[in-house]
């Protein structure tokens, strides 16, 4: 079982797109990984993701708005899968990040 665990967390997720809809709002979108239970999305103006932000997302979606933003702002995005084995959670690799500036 946990030898099956370890398979799946390493496939990554693709991160697709990632699309400034409005003032302080970004559309992400991601395909998505293989039995996946569900998705940790990381953002920030820091490249290197210090002081960012973790979103949690449900294994259903595949994409989500992330709002309450600062406008002409660059942000950089990037996503995980993670996985449930009974009470433990293991996660995959991140996704290649992708940045924008935000409207």
């Amino acid at each position: 079982m946990e030898n099956l665990l370890a398979q799946r967390c390493k496939a990554s997720v693709t991160l697709k797109k990632v699309k400034s809809t409005g003032k302080k709002k970004l559309q992400v979108t991601w395909k998505k990984a293989e039995g996946a239970d569900g998705y940790q999305i990381q953002y920030s103006t820091n490249a290197k993701f210090k002081n960012g932000k973790t979103k949690k997302i449900s294994q259903s979606k595949a994409s989500v708005k992330l709002t309450g933003l600062k406008s002409g702002k660059k942000y950089y995005v990037r996503i995980r899968a993670y996985y449930k084995n009974g009470s433990s959670v293991s996660f995959g690799k991140y996704s290649k990040t992708k940045s924008i500036k935000v409207k």
